[in-house]
């Protein structure tokens, strides 16, 4: 009897081998026009006092396939939101949300914390406190979806 331990199972079906490349999904192009109108657009939000309409336009299709200046860019609008919101509002910001905004919003907020954007001036607080309220409303499903989702932002 042969130890199965041993079996070099590559070998058995040579043709059966994923690269790095076939992991990455394929995604569609995303300008710099792009990113700056929804910036703009997100900015206007703002100004009417529209909190949770400005991160609904900045969560929705995320730049994933930009590149990593663009995806920066992107970040600093969305933390630029997440700042400009009131502590006692957050709650009410998130439900507000759909689930598939509240998935790319714990993308963000992953993003954030491990970024200097979201560090700089002290948002690094402003993000744990989004964090934990977002897990408060949603669960702990958009954290599992963030671990195993290959797209990023």
């Amino acid at each position: 009897m042969s130890d199965f331990r041993k079996i070099d199972v590559d070998a058995l079906i040579p043709d059966n081998i994923l690269t790095k490349e076939d992991l990455i999904p394929d995604l569609p192009p995303v300008s710099e026009q792009d990113i700056s109108s929804r910036a703009q657009l997100v900015r206007q939000t703002l100004q009417k006092g529209d909190f949770a309409g400005a991160l609904q336009v900045a969560l929705d299709n995320p730049p994933y396939g930009g590149t990593d200046s663009l995806k920066e860019v992107h970040l600093k609008t969305v933390v630029d939101i997440l700042t400009s919101v009131k502590s006692n509002d957050i709650t009410g910001v998130v439900q507000s949300l759909s689930a598939e905004q509240q998935n790319v919003l714990v993308k963000y907020l992953y993003k954030a914390m491990g970024s200097p954007i979201g560090q700089a001036h002290g948002n690094g607080g402003i993000m744990l406190s989004w964090f934990e309220r977002t897990t408060a409303v949603t669960g702990q499903g958009p954290i599992v979806r963030f671990l195993s989702d290959r797209r990023t932002v």
